[in-house]
């Protein structure tokens, strides 16, 4: 048994003692009827809205919670039937099971837990992640609002399986304190472990297990940055910290407003988007607070609540950063960001370091700064309105007097395309978004060095531009090493697989065919092991050179790696590209090849798939590898394309 597996098997045991103390937060009645309706694959519309009538004072809520969900415009949704039917099975199974444990357990003998705040909380969650799923288009809005009121459902079952020992925890708990930590230790599980076992005993989707699991700590996920999943989780850990500052006291509310506008920008939401989705959730929680019959703090507007924030160094955790009076060089920057309260953390930080720091709007602004009184360092955001960080930086760059200007990018983009053109248009280093402290503190030392060695070895200017040159250069053939085979020179598998998901895209919006070409050289095993290593190294330039002659301007020639060639054909469905295959082979089949006084010619097997009824890039590479593996059956030197 792996130990991962051991691990998980603990868990699950240790979740069967709590429910065999028989008082975990379930349905009851009619919810609970629900639920195990719903979970039957013949059940239907029909069955669910007649159960559900059954318990009018649980119709009445299901048909107020719908309208709040869907908010149709025109006629509200006015029966039962209208709200299984729009909302589906599965949302009102999870409905039903979220109005049942708010009405059941909305108190309890738990003395130190709130029990309103937690509900007012819970919801919050919901409104917040159904806001931005909305609007980030990466989810089902009414799923997103019940996971959110489900994700710290552990607490609650905390608070009724232990009441007394959950409470003294909760009173010697203080903000610095991991309570998860705590739980663990007095209960062998966390509220996280908990919300999400809770979660599929009753059946939830294992995408909603996940995300309660790692709601606090996405970093901890074993999902990988950048994919739906990943991105849906930093979501949800954005919405629950939204719901803390919204039921937070006044004085604890503000401290908890620089780390909101952190995680807002990891998920990509500007201010003014923030303040939209702030305001959304806070009527929204009189709205559903008064459904629940739960309290709904008092939450001002929202611009009201970051505007009022008091940002300091010390709220955003960055006094490692040395201070003013420590400072042993003073830098003068622009900071270029059009997002104001961005604006005013980043300015924070850099003032906290010592450093002096004039702000601009907009590159168009900033360029009017540099011209009258010139920075030594800028750290310019990509995206803003009138002039771009990319093209004030090439407007930077026009004019000699400001070539020695250090310039940052903060980007949230860090493809290899996006770096390289912002180092051409004259980046001299880039920051990942959000911007981290230490990082921040390290590459400014960095550049205090370079700009020191500027101001005060003037008579070495030159074997300073040598120095920034070279620099420059090692930075491109970097850039290039990391997507180029270095036996070949053809673009590397990380190359071909990112490009393959980029034409595959643009063919899917576009309509237009794609087809690619796994292509292998026949007995490279053989060729390896009779003429030797060096001559299989040739063999594999020569193939790569045909490969390359041969295709067209607008086609994509990889080594994938060993013997195998990736061939990406864009604007070319399965029969032109079966024919442009077989000029690829016949070409390769012509080029000869001298060794040991001896003339070879090498062959090539290729699979051809195309884009046509299939369902991703994925599937199309798998098919071609398929159809190569065919054509070697079929006795090498051959194209496979059905």
């Amino acid at each position: 048994m792996h130990r991962g597996d051991s691990m998980t098997q603990s868990v699950n045991q240790k979740f069967e003692a709590f429910k065999a103390r028989g008082n975990l937060p379930s349905p009851r009645g009619v919810s609970l009827q629900i639920i195990q309706l719903a979970d039957k694959e013949d059940s239907t519309i029909q069955q669910i809205a007649r159960l559900i009538n059954n318990d009018p004072a649980l119709a009445g809520r299901v048909i107020k919670a719908a309208n709040l969900l869907v908010r149709r415009e025109g006629r509200p949704i006015a029966s039962i039937m209208d709200a299984v039917s729009l909302l589906g099975i599965k949302s009102v199974r999870q409905l039903a099971l979220s109005l049942s444990l708010v009405a059941d357990f909305s108190a309890g003998p738990c003395k130190s837990f709130d029990y309103q705040k937690f509900w007012a909380h819970s919801a919050c969650g919901g409104l917040a992640a159904q806001e931005v799923v909305t609007k980030t288009q990466l989810g089902v809005a009414d799923e997103a609002f019940l996971l959110g009121m489900l994700a710290q459902i552990g607490r609650l079952t905390l608070a009724t399986a232990f009441p007394p020992e959950y409470s003294q925890i909760l009173e010697r708990i203080t903000d610095s304190d991991d309570l998860n930590a705590q739980e663990g230790a007095a209960f062998g599980l966390d509220h996280n472990q908990i919300t999400a076992l809770m979660l599929a005993d009753w059946g939830m989707p294992k995408l909603f297990q996940d995300v309660a699991l790692y709601i606090e700590r996405p970093e901890a996920s074993p999902l990988k940055e950048g994919e739906r999943n990943w991105r849906l989780l930093q979501l949800f850990h954005f919405s629950e910290h939204l719901a803390e500052v919204c039921v937070a006291a006044p004085a604890a509310r503000y401290r908890k407003i620089p780390r909101l506008m952190l995680l807002a920008t990891r998920v990509g939401i500007e201010t003014e988007t923030l303040i939209e989705i702030g305001n959304h959730v806070a009527q929204g929680l009189r709205e559903w607070g008064a459904l629940l019959n739960i309290a709904a703090p008092d939450i001002p507007p929202f611009a009201e609540i970051l505007n009022s924030a008091s940002i300091t160094p010390e709220l955003l955790g960055v006094d490692d950063l040395p201070s003013g009076q420590n400072a042993t060089y003073k830098l003068r920057i622009l900071l270029v960001e059009d997002d104001r309260a961005i604006q005013l953390l980043y300015k924070a930080l850099l003032e906290k370091a010592g450093h002096e720091v004039i702000t601009a709007n907009n590159g168009r602004a900033a360029l009017e700064i540099v011209k009258t009184s010139p920075p030594q360092l800028i750290i310019s955001d990509w995206i803003m309105p009138e002039m771009d960080g990319i093209e004030f930086c090439k407007e930077l760059r026009k004019n000699p007097d400001w070539q020695r200007i250090y310039v940052f990018i903060v980007t949230a983009q860090e493809s290899t395309e996006k770096l390289v053109e912002a180092f051409e248009a004259g980046v001299d280093d880039y920051l990942s978004k959000p911007i981290n402290p230490r990082v921040l503190a390290a590459r400014l030392r960095a550049a205090q060095r370079i700009i020191q060695m500027q101001e005060t070895q003037e008579e070495d200017r030159l074997q300073l531009r040598q120095f920034a040159d070279e620099l420059a250069q090692s930075n491109k053939r970097l850039q290039a090493l990391a997507l180029t085979d270095a036996l070949t020179g053809l673009p590397n598998r990380r190359h071909g697989m990112e490009r393959i998901e980029q034409e595959w895209a643009v063919a899917a919006r576009s309509g237009r065919p794609v087809c690619c070409m796994m292509v292998d050289i026949d007995r490279f095993k053989s060729i390896n092991d009779t003429y030797g290593h060096l001559f299989g190294d040739e063999a594999l330039k020569m193939v790569a050179a045909s490969l390359r002659q041969t295709a067209r301007k607008q086609d994509i020639v990889c080594r994938l790696g060993g013997e195998e060639f990736l061939v990406i054909c864009i604007d070319t469905d399965e029969q032109a590209g079966f024919h442009y295959a077989e000029r690829l082979r016949l070409h390769v089949a012509s080029q000869p090849l001298q060794v040991q006084d001896k003339t070879l010619h090498l062959t090539v097997s290729i699979g051809v798939s195309a884009n046509s009824g299939l369902k991703n890039a994925d599937a199309m590479l798998q098919q071609a590898d398929e159809r190569l593996y065919a054509a070697k059956a079929a006795g090498r030197n051959c194209t496979i394309a059905k």
